[in-house]
C-alpha cells in the first residue's frame, strides 16, 4: 500500500476553507496569530540564546484566537 503525501496550494486552500468551499478569514487569522506569537518567541529565544517563559498576554492571545474560532464553530452547527 503506498501513501502519497502532496502538500501544495491545493491542500492549504482546503484547510483553510469552509464545508461550503469558501475562505475562512477567522482560521486565517486564528493562524497567523499563532504563528505570529510563536515566531517572535522562537526568534527571541534563538537571537538571546535562552529559554523564556511565555507572557500572560502572549498566552492570551493564542488561546483567546483558538478559543474564539472554537466558539465560532460550535455555534454555527
Amino acid at each position: 500500500m503506498e501513501i502519497e503525501m502532496t502538500f501544495g496550494l491545493d491542500s492549504l486552500k482546503q484547510v483553510f476553507s469552509e464545508d461550503n468551499g469558501t475562505l475562512s478569514s477567522m482560521r486565517l487569522l486564528s493562524t497567523l496569530i499563532v504563528v505570529i506569537v510563536l515566531g517572535n518567541w522562537t526568534w527571541f529565544n534563538i537571537t538571546n540564546n535562552t529559554i523564556a517563559g511565555f507572557d500572560v498576554q502572549d498566552i492570551g492571545l493564542v488561546l483567546g484566537a483558538l478559543g474564539i474560532k472554537g466558539w465560532q464553530k460550535r455555534s454555527e452547527t
